[in-house]
């Protein structure tokens, strides 16, 4: 019983230790407009809204969090691009894909053909990444 007893310890102990650590490291999300003209911006989780940001192009706005212990930590954000209607909608943090891929930053760039790039920390590379779009009505 004992036994048993001091095992039991050890793992909270271990999973206590782990779960203090996953949330004391800080995330910053950085996005750059490198579309070629304004566009608004609306980054939001399931607990925070970051509001609407009118960026001009070349500015960047930037955020930062602490992930949830659970590993579900997600911000979306939705981007509206001067003429087009549509708004497109991209994962600013994923806690599932981002975790090792970011690390600790985050950084996405809007390009003028409508692509996103998002920086891997882990690999030093920019990746292709792609929107997904509603129409406005």
């Amino acid at each position: 019983m004992k036994y048993i007893s001091a095992s039991f310890y050890c793992i909270v102990l271990l999973l206590s230790t782990f779960a203090i650590l996953r949330s004391s490291a800080n995330v910053h999300v950085h996005i750059q407009n490198r579309h070629g003209q304004n566009i608004n911006l609306h980054c939001k989780s399931k607990d925070d809204d970051l509001g609407y940001h009118n960026m001009e192009n070349g500015t960047e706005y930037s955020w930062s969090f602490q992930p949830n212990i659970w590993g579900t930590t997600l911000f979306y954000c939705a981007v509206l691009m001067d003429p087009d209607p549509v708004w497109y909608h991209f994962d600013a943090y994923d806690d599932r894909r981002d975790r090792y891929r970011c690390q600790s930053e985050c950084s996405w760039a809007i390009l003028q053909d409508h692509s996103l790039l998002g920086y891997n920390q882990k690999t030093g590379n920019w990746e292709r990444f792609f929107f997904r779009s509603d129409r406005l009505l």
